[in-house]
């Protein structure tokens, strides 16, 4: 597979609507006399406009009424899974210019709600209840700074100061110490340059910055289901689109990619580490765990502490309720990689959820690793179980929580039935991550003294099949609308939601394989290129601080925003610039310096167990 290819197909959602002009029109001609979803007052205007403004937003809820004929048009268009809910409106009012005197109290709340009330009766017949969702007055924007927020500058300008004190130092005396090597900026950007250990397989690192690349698209473009837009029903009309559940499907499944990767680069290391220490020692995977826990936590903390405390001052405005974020209550979901599980509806970094069943994985990963590397013997019956329970557990789960076989609604993820319980869970994930591991196993036996030839081409025929079975199990999903299955507890959607997700960790994991044994190539110099590989080791706090970077443009962008090409590129691409900038800062600020210390606590200490495991040996060697 492609990944340029799967580019291509989530940058064309940005283009749909060029392809879908005709269904537009004739979409828009059912629903112009139907009530805007989104009505906002210009926020800025109103808070400049008035001393003691008062800006409130509030959802109305329509009345059923099935002699209206309009009901009978939102009921109509309600039904339909990928349309926005017809029946819910928004608006964001500045009180001041429908009231002489308004203060935020039980009385904004009567306000709004007369108002709307009698405004849409007159309009369109039909009685609504308002529910307030939240009020901004000029105390909202003059709140002392907090403890925790002070306490977050300290720790921002005391990494900026050691940053800048290593650096200093390193240019005019040298890297004469641990703490110099470790926040010295010319010391890690020379690292972020270095290419990559011997042995290893440089091409899956510039796979791993195409993919995040790519996520970093998607993740750009997604809060716009959330955002008010003027022309609902251009959105609507390229999502109902013959071709959006086919390009929906490709972003749904693009993280398989990062399991697979995942699972190989895992295997990898394992089976080579096997072969040179053959005797088990469970050190290793307690080695392991604390590496990758002293790379993830500093600059994951780091984050989570500026959402719990600062990113509430950053996204004040008529959008806030729409991005709450959950860190001042729900931190510890996240350091203790649990959030894909517990509390999944109210998140603290929403991207965050793959760091949890990554981790999850790794876990799972090292059991079976554990298993293979105490009896070799037992290599085929675990591949098999493995397969096995790749194309079981995705399907048990969608059979057993009666979900579909893949999302293609539109609406928000936090309250989305297929995304909680089969796009978040580790469980539901493990086919990829197993099938990465598999090709690593495969890999690793593949004698490479004699001739590969053979072997390449038998890998590239399967990869050909795998393609098209991927190609023809995406295909369907263009056919599903119109295919009528009972979810409660459905075979068919649990075989074909089980078979569409592996198929994406078959066709990874067929493609790493071929890469690996095809040599030198244009492909694999491109992807083994210094400025990949430099990206790749960013990939991680370009992955961490991208909610923040695009919640914090959207919650600032005036509404309603016209949904369009131009606006999505230009989102995407301001939100791309930042990132880079921020996770750039960020790595070499925290990854790297804490990464560098941590290891050797990690070696230090990991020493003195060897020593006094060795003197405990020779002492029961001497009785």
């Amino acid at each position: 597979m492609n990944l340029l290819v799967r580019s291509g197909l989530v940058l064309s959602m940005a283009l749909c609507g060029a392809l879908c002009e005709h269904q537009h029109q004739q979409y828009s001609e059912g629903s112009s006399k139907l009530p805007r979803i989104y009505e906002y007052d210009d926020f800025r205007s109103c808070r400049a406009k008035y001393a003691d403004f008062v800006y409130c937003v509030g959802v109305v809820e329509l009345q059923a009424d099935r002699s209206n004929e309009l009901w009978k048009n939102i009921s109509h268009l309600r039904s339909n899974r990928r349309n926005f809910p017809h029946d819910q409106l928004e608006r964001g009012l500045c009180l001041n210019d429908y009231h002489d005197e308004v203060k935020y109290s039980r009385h904004a709340e009567v306000l709004i709600n007369t108002y709307l009330s009698h405004k849409l009766y007159s309009q369109y017949g039909l009685a609504s209840r308002t529910t307030l969702e939240a009020c901004w007055t000029k105390e909202s924007f003059a709140q002392s700074r907090t403890p925790g927020e002070v306490l977050f500058a300290c720790i921002a300008l005391a990494l900026f100061g050691a940053t800048m004190m290593a650096t200093r130092t390193d240019l005019y005396v040298g890297a004469s110490s641990v703490l110099v090597k470790a926040f010295s900026v010319r010391q890690n950007m020379r690292h972020l340059w270095e290419a990559p250990r011997p042995n290893a397989l440089p091409f899956l690192e510039g796979l791993r910055a195409l993919g995040t690349l790519t996520i970093l698209i998607v993740h750009s473009e997604l809060p716009m289901i959330r955002m008010p837009v003027r022309n609902t029903e251009h959105l609507e009309a390229q999502v109902n689109h013959a071709i959006f559940p086919l390009i929906n499907s490709g972003n749904t499944h693009m993280i398989q990619f990062f399991f697979t990767l995942g699972g190989i680069v895992f295997g990898v290391s394992c089976l080579a580490h096997f072969e040179r220490y053959p005797s088990f020692k469970f050190r290793y995977f307690i080695e392991k765990l604390l590496r990758r826990l002293v790379r993830l936590l500093p600059a994951y903390a780091l984050i989570i502490f500026y959402q719990a405390t600062w990113y509430k001052r950053v996204k004040q405005g008529p959008l806030e309720f729409k991005f709450n974020d959950y860190c001042t209550e729900h931190w510890w979901t996240n350091l203790l990689f649990i959030n894909n599980y517990i509390l999944p509806t109210k998140p603290c970094l929403q991207f965050s959820w793959y760091l949890g069943a990554d981790l999850q994985l790794f876990l799972i990963g090292s059991l079976l690793m554990m298993v293979l590397w105490t009896n070799p013997g037992l290599k085929k019956t675990l591949v098999c179980m493995m397969i096995i329970a790749a194309l079981f557990i995705p399907g048990y789960v969608i059979y057993a929580a009666s979900t579909g076989p893949t999302m293609h609604a539109l609406a928000e993820l936090r309250t989305y039935d297929h995304f909680l319980k089969y796009y978040l869970p580790s469980h539901t994930n493990i086919s990829s991550y197993f099938f990465g591991m598999i090709a690593a196993i495969y890999y690793r036996n593949i004698d490479f003294a004699r001739s590969t030839d053979r072997i390449r081409s038998v890998l590239r025929r399967l990869m050909n099949v795998s393609l098209i079975v991927l190609c023809g199990l995406n295909a369907f999903t263009t056919l599903l609308p119109f295919v009528h299955v009972d979810k409660q507890n459905s075979i068919f959607n649990a075989i074909y939601g089980s078979l569409l997700k592996s198929s994406w960790g078959c066709c990874y994991s067929l493609l790493f394989l071929v890469l690996a044994l095809s040599g030198k190539s244009l492909l694999i110099d491109i992807l083994s290129h210094p400025a990949m590989q430099f990206f790749a080791k960013i990939s991680y706090c370009v992955y961490i601080v991208q909610y923040a970077v695009i919640y914090g443009l959207y919650t600032n962008f005036p509404v309603p925003i016209t949904y369009g090409t131009f606006n999505l590129i230009i989102l995407a691409s301001a939100s791309f610039l930042l990132t880079l900038v921020c996770a750039l800062l960020l790595y070499l600020a925290v990854e790297a310096p804490f990464s560098l210390i941590g290891n050797k606590c990690v070696a230090f200490l990991l020493r003195k167990d060897i020593t006094a495991e060795e003197r405990e040996s020779k002492q029961s060697k001497l009785l």
